[in-house]
């Protein structure tokens, strides 16, 4: 569902190739169904603010938290042919199949690439993690909210414990304050009151625009800050064709990428399933294929109901003014019915049989060894094809 541009191959080599300090970097992912729906609408600049903005911004630090599964190259082996993305301990830690608390079930099961990429930050601390905005690719983005819901589920919950597992990492770049764990705990916090602080914004509006009190020059300057980085990305990607975007991600997309997606991802924590995202559409030919199978399973299934209308038929039930031909295509079909059940019934005797054999076989083999165990005798088995005469442990 992802469609890569012709030279972002090339700019991400490029990029690896200049710096060897870098084990991984990611691209640029746009939406590619943008007017397919409101839900695709609103998504459109929701994709383009979280790799300008905070991708962009982890990248000046060498450490992306997040490296998507749908557009990453990653480095296997330094220059001099030490183990990366291919060291065991990455591979020994991401391929853990002893998962039991709730915590490390959001980790390894909902977001794998998240995953992956703290895992890199975690034993690799001397290299780099970056953004490369020259690469671009396309992707298919969820079309309904049901989607949406259940893959953002996944995207939320596991982000929160992602981010408590980079709080353990004491190698990140910066310096007290200044440092990328302080934007960690800032990125955490954030997310845990998106809910309450858009409530609190609309309090806000209803105070200042409803009631005339005077607005706080605090948050005058917060939302100034917030406003002016947006116009930011605007003036220096020179990508004024996002206004629109960035318009309906305002009115449509705040409401629901800031209060009721937390909420639902916090409320289905132990939800640990993959839910409706990813899943490829059934073709024409695929469902006809499927249909037919159904019927074939529907007509063996009623057989016993064809043959009771058959036998109706016979016996001069059959419907009123059927014709002559029907009559003899019912005659037909009763007798192959009776054969087919005829058949069916001398297999089953048949196989009765056998497995009462079997079973007589194996209850006389069974005492037949106990005697002679109890007897310490040498016993004779089959190994192979060929008999061999074995002396018990005992008399040995």
């Amino acid at each position: 569902d992802t469609r890569v541009h012709k030279d972002s191959m090339a700019q991400m080599v490029y990029s690896m190739h200049s710096k060897e300090s870098i084990l991984a970097c990611c691209g640029e992912t746009r939406v590619d169904n943008k007017a397919q729906s409101w839900v695709t609408m609103v998504q459109v600049y929701e994709y383009f603010s979280s790799h300008h903005m905070k991708k962009a911004f982890e990248s000046l630090f060498g450490t992306v938290t997040c490296l998507p599964g749908c557009f990453t190259m990653y480095r296997i082996r330094s220059n001099d042919n030490r183990p990366l993305l291919a060291c065991d301990y990455v591979f020994g830690e991401y391929a853990r199949n002893d998962i039991e608390s709730l915590h490390e079930k959001n980790l390894y099961h909902l977001g794998e690439d998240r995953m992956l990429t703290t895992l890199l930050l975690q034993f690799f601390s001397d290299m780099r993690l970056d953004f490369v905005p020259e690469a671009v690719c396309w992707t298919i983005v969820p079309h309904t909210f049901k989607i949406l819901l259940s893959q953002r589920r996944r995207w939320i919950n596991s982000t929160v414990h992602n981010m408590w597992e980079l709080l353990k990492v004491r190698t990140m770049c910066g310096v007290c304050i200044c440092s990328m764990k302080t934007v960690v705990i800032a990125d955490i916090v954030s997310t845990m009151i998106l809910p309450a602080s858009l409530v609190y914004a609309g309090y806000f509006i209803y105070l200042v625009f409803i009631e005339g009190e005077p607005m706080s020059t605090t948050l005058v300057i917060v939302y100034a800050i917030i406003t002016g980085c947006q116009m930011i990305i605007f003036i220096i990607r020179s990508r004024w064709d996002y206004f629109f975007w960035f318009f309906a991600f305002l009115f449509i997309g705040v409401p629901v990428f800031y209060f009721f997606l937390p909420i639902y991802a916090f409320w289905h924590m132990d939800d640990l399933s993959w839910g409706q995202t990813r899943q490829v559409a059934m073709g024409k030919t695929d469902q006809e294929g499927l249909n037919g199978a159904a019927g074939v399973d529907k007509s063996a299934t009623t057989g016993g109901g064809s043959n009771r209308s058959s036998s109706k038929a016979k016996a001069g039930q059959a419907p009123e003014q059927a014709p002559t031909g029907a009559r003899s295509s019912t005659r037909s079909s009763t007798r192959s019915s009776a054969a087919r059940s005829s058949s069916r019934d001398r297999g089953s005797a048949r196989e009765s049989g056998r497995s009462s054999t079997r079973s007589s076989t194996r209850s006389s083999t069974r005492s037949s060894d106990r005697t002679r165990r109890q007897s310490g005798v040498v016993q004779s088995h089959t190994n192979g094809g060929s008999r061999v005469d074995m002396m018990p442990i005992h008399e040995l």
